[in-house]
């Protein structure tokens, strides 16, 4: 993320049930640490809420989001929209209302061929 700073992150409230994660702020992802002794430390001491709390307590140190995009690549060839990644992985409630009816038209054609 083009060298961004971090915030730690637990995935779970409760002790020794996750090791701690890192939050980029810009891409909005989690990662595990690079360093052996920032893994071995227990989530729980930052929580849950801890990246979020932080960054609107501070909105100046929120970041611009990335002007380059990822696109997801197979042995050099573009995933096609229609696949699992992209329904996964779309932003916004409105692009995941319009995959989930593509996906239910497609349902219906299949059921239609199937009957014929």
């Amino acid at each position: 993320c083009q060298g961004q700073p971090v915030l730690p992150v637990g995935l779970s409230d409760l002790p020794r049930n996750y090791t701690v994660n890192v939050f980029c702020p810009r891409c909005h992802g989690l990662f595990f640490p690079k360093s052996t002794r920032q893994a071995n430390i227990d989530g729980a001491y930052f929580g849950t809420t801890f990246p979020h709390l932080y960054l609107m307590t501070h909105p100046d140190m929120i970041p611009a989001k990335p002007a380059q995009t990822y696109v997801p690549r197979v042995y050099g060839f573009k995933v096609h929209e229609s696949s699992l990644f992209y329904r996964n992985h779309e932003e916004g409630p409105e692009n995941q209302l319009s995959i989930d009816n593509s996906s239910r038209q497609s349902r219906r054609s299949r059921d239609r061929n199937r009957r014929k």
